[in-house]
């Protein structure tokens, strides 16, 4: 079975430097580490000027309420957006455990947004998370997609500018043990849409294209080898 493990990071490495598939950092495969796939939907990234991908976030939290940047977009770890100072609503929820209020170095985690068909993020396991129940979350959000509940109209109460609809945010929980797998996560909930405060609403009922920005998202977490 360990031969099995150390095999598929060598193909991921391949698939890498032959099929588009783009990793953030590398890592030492034989420690813990995690693998994020994304495969895009970008029939629902509405954009006048070519495909514009969706700014995310990727972090960890324990149940002891320890939080851990994995990945995010410049524009929104570096507060840095096309014709805007600012834009809260974004990616309100990851917002709220940003780098900044950690201490921790945002060139350290942050990255160009993604684009092409399957994007991979990976993540080097610290040792503090051993034996320890960890959440992964993903916060997404793409620009200009309108819809009955969130219009371009200025006086509905919907309205957020260009945001469209709210950030939409995947979970998946596992033990950081000798075991692999793979999870696919599942959606919690949304941001909200103006990035007045960093909560998730678990009431979907108005959130539609915002929730089919993947067409698959699958965690794959390989322990040591």
């Amino acid at each position: 079975m360990k031969k099995v493990i150390f095999f598929i990071p060598l193909v991921v490495f391949l698939l890498v430097h032959c099929s588009g598939l783009k990793e953030q950092k590398t890592v030492d495969t034989h420690h813990k580490y995690m693998e994020i796939s994304l495969s895009f939907n970008t029939e629902h990234y509405p954009w006048l000027l070519g495909t514009k991908y969706p700014q995310l976030a990727v972090w960890v939290e324990t149940v002891t309420g320890d939080r851990e940047t994995v990945f995010v977009t410049q524009g929104a770890g570096e507060n840095k957006w096309m014709f805007a100072d600012e834009r809260p609503g974004a990616l309100p929820v990851w917002a709220g455990i940003r780098p900044g209020n950690q201490g921790v170095d945002i060139d350290a985690v942050s990255g160009a947004t993604p684009s092409g068909e399957v994007h991979a993020i990976v993540w080097q396991i610290p040792q503090k998370y051993d034996g320890k129940k960890i959440s992964i979350f993903i916060e997404a959000n793409v620009s200009f997609d309108y819809n009955d509940s969130y219009t371009k109209d200025e006086n509905d109460p919907g309205y957020s500018g260009v945001n469209g609809q709210p950030s939409v945010v995947w979970k998946s929980s596992f033990i950081v043990d000798d075991t692999s797998r793979q999870m696919t996560p599942e959606i919690i909930g949304h941001g909200q849409v103006l990035g007045n405060n960093s909560a998730i609403d678990s009431d979907m009922s108005g959130v539609t294209t915002a929730a089919e920005l993947f067409n698959y998202m699958t965690f794959s977490y390989y322990p040591n080898i």
